[in-house]
């Protein structure tokens, strides 16, 4: 067996690019992989200061010359080598992620063929005298007969721990579910068979091919857990039906803190007390609603079929058109899936039990439960997962149990404005691997380019403008009625790091609660700032002076006259500006009540989490001076079962509302929850200019 030279092992490191800074952490789906590059780094710096050592060492002659030499060509060979080779593997990694459009017509030997690379038996049965064939998919546990031919009919069966009637079925979610993703699979692949198109779908070759991967991922998902069962004998069923016992609880204590009862409340007013449990949303477990932005409520809401609209229940989305809706436009929701992972994929995470309200998901030491978050369409860069602060990102971190002092991978302990070189997310003050050159050797040869997201920048920058960094943006906002002139909104961004949350690992249900209340608190903040079209400030432009006015019209042409007249407009406050200059701020800290004025906003981050807040800031009325303030701040319901609105000034959506003295705050939480949260200066000037 041939080993891997020096020269390998340094060309292998210089290959790599480096990951951005905002997924080098314990809760990004790339976390074994970055710290197998850290392993790799070392292991290879370790040789490189041997090899160095040894060369020191020799004594000049013309051998060592020679040697030298040889080396010198032996190196730009090997670099050749390893250029064409990275080459190669780029190409051959960019195949895997193109999903190729498939015309074949739908059959059961395709499925049959699914389940055999998946690594579960399957048969194709026809019986005698019967024209439709049933699929059999068999492990050791788990036994699917599927039916593709005329009307889709999914069976699940388990060989052990089978206590239900004969002919009942086991497991009737999982069943619909599965019918379901098989049916989308079929109906593509006939169009794309037959070479027509659908209305209802996009390219159909290329749904069928995405189909069929998306099937094929759930029969790997089940070998996973029939393994599982295998090695628990009558109690490996519970592998399967923890969604479902999962599902009960949640419903259950949702159930406690809200009797039968209770009227109907809105899905967007519900999801700012807790998430709303899914079960078989996308894949084959648990999932969460955890957030939707207003339009994506508005379009729930729009697209309601007549006849179930006024159906009872806890939201005023049914479940069946809220399942059909999030499956097949999630556009501006929030996901959160439970998955069984590899252990070797995610940290370890403490905490038993917390009692009687908590449930313990089944344990093993080769597999951890994990939070995997999607937010449609994505925000960074192309990739899944949750703009998340740093504040945030620590709460998260702190009741999970995670060592601060033994997280090589990010620095969550950092405050804002400090230097991050103690882990991975420093990397931006290394530069690419590029950089690095040895005997005159650089990967700059090859077509690896500088990541420009390696410097770690503040979440903001990341939500708006993955790209680059600035310290302000700014967006105008028009009043669909034209009631007040457009707002100069300028955007402050806050020094604070950003992360790109993608999964964390989870024991209890408890713990599951707990991180979507902090997710929440986030995704109210991103939604908010995504409902406007924001710009970095180019300060090479020169601005108009916002304070501008528009003087009255006259036809007399007396300038002494008109001059007299826009005076005395302007003292009176009754002169129209072309614009209203608008201040938006994120406080990471505590701040003190209106009454306190001049407070400072560029302070470091308070090591506790900030409650979510917006604060508006814009000029008051003429002929009074200073400041109107507006303080707009998300009120959630705990994940102990506290309902929102009762004691903290929230009202029942979740959203509070601060004003400086003599501003009427009334139905401006209802103006946020519907996201006219940017409307709101110019509804305070209407009113004060009336």
């Amino acid at each position: 067996m041939t080993h891997p030279s020096l020269l390998d092992a340094i060309h292998d490191v210089l290959a790599l690019s480096s990951p951005p800074a905002s997924e080098a952490h314990l809760f990004s789906s790339r976390s074994s992989s970055i710290s197998s590059r850290l392993q790799s780094i070392l292991d290879t710096t370790s040789q490189l200061n041997y090899a160095l050592t040894q060369l020191s060492a020799m004594p000049p002659s013309n051998q060592t010359s020679k040697l030298v030499s040889l080396m010198k060509q032996h190196t730009a060979i090997s670099a050749s080598i390893a250029i064409s080779r990275a080459a190669v593997t780029g190409l051959s990694s960019a195949d895997r992620s193109v999903v190729f459009p498939d015309h074949a017509p739908p059959s059961p030997n395709r499925v049959a063929e699914w389940g055999r690379a998946a690594g579960m038996e399957a048969f194709v049965d026809i019986p005698r005298g019967s024209s439709v064939s049933t699929i059999m998919l068999a492990g050791k546990v788990l036994v699917l007969d599927i039916d593709i031919e005329g009307r889709i009919l999914v069976k699940t069966s388990f060989a052990v721990g089978n206590n239900v009637p004969n002919g009942t079925a086991v497991a009737p979610d999982l069943d619909a579910f599965l019918a379901r993703e098989v049916s989308r699979w079929v109906e593509a692949a006939k169009y794309a068979s037959s070479g027509e198109s659908s209305p209802s779908m996009g390219e159909p070759a290329v749904v069928a091919a995405d189909c069929a991967r998306t099937l094929l991922g759930h029969m790997r998902y089940f070998v996973m857990l029939d393994s599982l069962a295998a090695s628990e004998g009558e109690r490996g069923i519970r592998w399967f039906m923890e969604p479902v016992v999962a599902h009960q609880h949640f419903i259950s204590r949702a159930g406690d803190q809200h009797p039968s009862g209770s009227k109907v409340i809105p899905l967007d007013k519900l999801l700012v007390q807790r998430a709303f449990p899914i079960l078989y949303l996308n894949f084959p477990s648990l999932s969460f609603l955890v957030w939707l932005s207003p339009l994506a409520y508005l379009h729930l809401r729009s697209s309601m079929p007549k006849h179930v609209r006024g159906a009872t229940g806890q939201a005023d989305i049914p479940l069946s058109h809220m399942t059909t809706s999030l499956f097949k436009d999630p556009n501006g929701t929030t996901l959160a899936s439970l998955k069984l992972v590899p252990s070797s994929e995610v940290l370890t995470v403490g905490g038993l039990s917390e009692g009687q309200n908590d449930h313990a998901f089944p344990s093993s030491p080769s597999h951890s439960w994990i939070l995997e978050f999607t937010r449609s369409p994505f925000l960074f860069n192309g990739r899944d997962g949750i703009v998340m602060s740093q504040t945030r990102m620590q709460a998260i971190q702190s009741f999970l149990g995670v060592d601060v002092a033994t997280d090589i991978l990010m620095s969550i302990g950092t405050p804002a404005g400090a230097s991050v070189n103690s882990g991975l997310g420093g990397m931006g003050s290394f530069g690419s691997m590029s950089q690095l050159n040895f005997n005159n050797f650089s990967t700059s040869q090859t077509t690896l380019v500088e990541n420009p997201n390696l410097i770690s920048s503040s979440w903001v920058d990341m939500l708006l403008n993955p790209t680059s960094s600035g310290e302000h943006y700014k967006s105008t906002y028009h009043s669909p009625s034209g009631a007040h002139p457009p707002l100069n909104l300028r955007l402050s961004v806050p020094q604070e790091p950003g992360f790109l949350l993608q999964r964390v690992p989870v024991r209890t249900t408890n713990q599951v609660s707990r991180v979507l209340e902090i997710v929440r608190e986030q995704c109210w903040l991103n939604e908010l700032l995504l409902m406007s079209q924001w710009q970095p400030e180019d300060t090479a432009v020169p601005l108009q002076d916002p304070t501008a006015i528009d003087p009255p019209s006259s036809s007399t042409g007396g300038t002494v006259a008109n001059a007299t007249e826009l005076l005395a407009s302007l003292l009176e406050g009754s002169l129209t500006p072309r614009s209203i200059p608008v201040s938006v701020f994120l406080p990471s800290t505590s701040l003190p009540p209106l009454a306190h004025m001049g407070m400072d906003f560029g302070g470091s981050v308070s090591p506790l989490r900030q409650t979510p807040m917006i604060i508006l800031s814009s000029p008051a009325k003429a002929p009074a001076t200073g400041l109107v303030e507006l303080r707009v701040s998300f009120v959630p319901g705990s994940s102990n079962g506290a309902g929102i609105g009762l004691g903290n000034g929230g009202g029942d959506c979740g959203v509070k509302v601060e004003a400086s003295p003599g501003i009427d705050t009334k139905g401006m939480d209802e103006i946020v929850r519907r996201g006219g949260i940017w409307g709101l200066p110019g509804r305070v000037w209407t009113k004060n200019h009336k």
